[in-house]
């Protein structure tokens, strides 16, 4: 008698889990189908400059199921744009929070029969630019460069932007062979346009620093000692 209770209580247990197992799928199943939980407002800054096109086509479609996958079609339309941070306010809404690549420098390329002004991104982007006061400047008047140039720029202002250094006040030319900075009263040969993220580090302390103004040549130095790679 005893086991046949036994039997019948672990049944009964296994029964009511199936049953709240079931339950939840079907709900869940509800949820995803469901008119109540479809997207109908989508909330972002509209101040961007971009094609958002590629936001608008999650409309409609379950809140649920919305994630990274569903904005392909964005960020192949908006190069500029990093990651995008998604939110969703049931039963409805969804938040999207735009971070776009940081903008590094703006150059012009005079190699080019109608050179214009165009900014890098740090993903090495690139796009036309009128103004961008708050960016280093630099100049190309002779080629060629090498396939890694633009990551090595990114590489040096990065670098840069660690010291206390106004980069709207920076300019850089580059003439194929030697690439030379200037910041106020200072001029920096910096030599080949490579390994500039270490270049940068030097570069950044004597800006920083201050004290070692007119024409400055960047050594080519194994030594780990920053006082030793320059030379005023």
């Amino acid at each position: 008698m005893n086991f046949l209770s036994e039997v019948e209580s672990k049944s009964f247990k296994t029964f009511t889990l199936f049953t709240f197992v079931v339950l939840m799928i079907l709900g869940l199943l509800v949820s995803i189908f469901s008119f109540k939980y479809r997207v109908s407002i989508i909330n972002y800054d509209t101040e961007l400059n971009l094609n958002y096109e590629g936001l608008k086509s999650i409309k409609n479609l379950s809140i649920w199921l919305i994630n990274d996958d569903n904005f392909e079609k964005f960020y192949l339309d908006n190069q500029t744009v990093e990651n995008l941070e998604i939110s969703k306010q049931l039963p409805n809404v969804i938040d999207i929070n735009i971070n776009l690549h940081e903008r590094i420098i703006v150059y012009t390329d005079f190699r080019d029969t109608n050179p214009e002004q165009r900014v890098l991104y740090k993903n090495l982007y690139t796009e036309d630019s009128i103004f961008e006061k708050d960016l280093a400047h630099l100049v190309i008047t002779n080629g060629p460069i090498d396939d890694g140039f633009y990551s090595e720029i990114v590489s040096f202002i990065l670098t840069i932007k660690k010291y206390k250094v106004d980069l709207s006040k920076l300019s850089m030319s580059f003439d194929g062979n030697v690439l030379v900075i200037n910041y106020q009263d200072t001029i920096i040969d910096a030599g080949k346009a490579e390994d500039l993220s270490r270049k940068g580090s030097v570069v950044g302390y004597i800006l920083e620093k201050g004290d070692c103004t007119g024409s400055v040549t960047i050594l080519d130095s194994p030594d780990d000692d920053i006082e030793t790679l320059f030379q005023c």
